[in-house]
């Protein structure tokens, strides 16, 4: 079987792993790490955390200690173009052979002490076990839900990063905000330092009850002095948190501003034309989406694509942004958590209505026409839109990174498992 085939017949059986969801605990992580000799343990590791940013900020860390000299592996979830993004050395993507190798080690690993293995488990063991053949000096690693029972929790970090909280997977990390930084936390260590982001009060108050109960040294983290090349002020949140984490690992103030004068992560405010692609998803980058969106100076039309999963607030991800925007084109992800076409277009609605209408009233007049359609196929849903706002306006595709995947991504064999 040639190196094609290898790879297509590999990822067939990863992506066959949904079938298992997602079902958190270490046990599993460990014992299938174990039967591997431990590849985590050749290298140093940190982990990241966070309701947003965590995926930049995982990005910006590899890019600095990369420039420190270090040979580093970086970890993502989940991929837009395609799956090797999701294992990098070096900042590049993994080879097709190597994540084929590296599945069929693993696999087999797996079915003689965890056969009920998830895709997540599966990954993540799938790129430690890269790491450690391409003789990584440290990898960081981006969480997938939560922290403390996360697969990436396996491993043993030697600095922590949280980079936000907010209420996200109420169902699975608690009902409040503080219990959601508890969960998180989980991925401190005792006598290591967690790295926090900008945190709101309540936040702010379970980390460091969290922290002082582990025994980690929590450092907010300082406004970030360096240039930094990726766009957005949100951007410079997340890259606070990077600076802080790579000097706890003895990177050099060079290194730092050379790693975050060079990093712009993909699909973040990443503009292609006159499209603006973003991955936000939830209020908290739904409001820093439309506080840049603002800025954006336009001769035609302000137009939105969207699509959202069914258990994100999506609703209140409309809310946030409508206001920034003339029109709402509606699209659907084909992903069993995709939410109907309906569903959204009835909150864009009610959202762009409230929208025109305070609008409206702060300006003592009627309200403005704000419209909302629906293209059910989300390419042609990106030609309607792209028309719609026309050569001097702004498309701007968000709501969920699985419609970003159902744009750009590149693997015949789509993205099925929403980790």
């Amino acid at each position: 079987m040639n190196d094609v085939a290898t790879y297509a017949r590999a990822l067939r059986e990863i992506y066959s792993l949904d079938k298992f969801g997602s079902n958190l605990g270490l046990e599993r992580m460990h014992a299938i790490l174990q039967k591997l000799g431990e590849p985590q343990k050749r290298y140093r590791c940190v982990l990241v955390a966070g309701s947003n940013g965590k995926g930049s900020t995982t990005e910006m860390i590899g890019a600095i200690l990369q420039a420190d000299g270090m040979k580093t592996g970086t970890y993502f979830s989940p991929q837009v173009e395609e799956f090797p993004e999701r294992i990098r050395v070096g900042g590049k993507n993994a080879g097709r052979h190597e994540i084929a190798a590296a599945y069929d080690e693993v696999r087999a690993a797996a079915d003689s002490v965890a056969p009920r293995a998830t895709f997540f488990e599966v990954v993540t063991a799938m790129a430690l076990l890269v790491f450690a053949k391409r003789g990584a000096d440290v990898a960081v690693l981006e969480a997938g839900l939560g922290g403390r029972l996360d697969a990436t929790n396996a491993v043993e970090p030697e600095v922590s990063a949280i980079t936000s909280i907010s209420l996200e997977h109420t169902d699975v990390l608690g009902k409040t905000v503080g219990a959601i930084a508890r969960e998180k936390c989980g991925i401190a260590r005792k006598g290591k330092m967690l790295v926090c982001g900008e945190l709101g009060k309540e936040a702010k108050r379970a980390v460091r009850k969290e922290g002082k109960r582990i025994g980690t040294a929590v450092k907010f983290a300082s406004p970030v002095r360096a240039v930094v090349a990726a766009p957005g002020e949100f951007q410079r949140k997340n890259a606070a948190v990077a600076a802080e984490v790579c000097r706890a690992m003895g990177a050099s103030a060079g290194a730092i501003g050379r790693g975050l004068g060079s990093c712009v992560p993909k699909f973040r405010l990443e503009m292609r034309g006159n499209v603006l692609l973003d991955c936000a998803h939830n209020p908290e980058a739904a409001a820093a989406l439309a506080n840049e969106v603002a800025r954006v100076k336009v001769r035609g039309k302000k137009v939105l694509l969207f699509s959202a999963m069914k258990d994100k607030d999506y609703a209140s991800v409309l809310g946030m942004l409508a206001p920034e925007f003339d029109e709402v084109i509606i699209t659907e992800v084909k992903l069993a958590r995709g939410e109907r076409a309906e569903r959204l277009a009835f909150a864009a609605r009610k959202a762009g209505a409230n929208a025109a209408a305070g609008r409206a009233h702060a300006k003592g007049g009627r309200a403005p026409g704000w419209t909302v359609a629906v293209a059910r196929e989300a390419r042609k849903a990106l030609a309607l839109a792209k028309r719609r706002a026309g050569k001097g306006g702004l498309c701007t595709v968000a709501g969920s990174i699985y419609l970003l995947a159902e744009l750009y991504g590149k693997d015949r064999i789509k993205i099925r498992l929403a980790q």
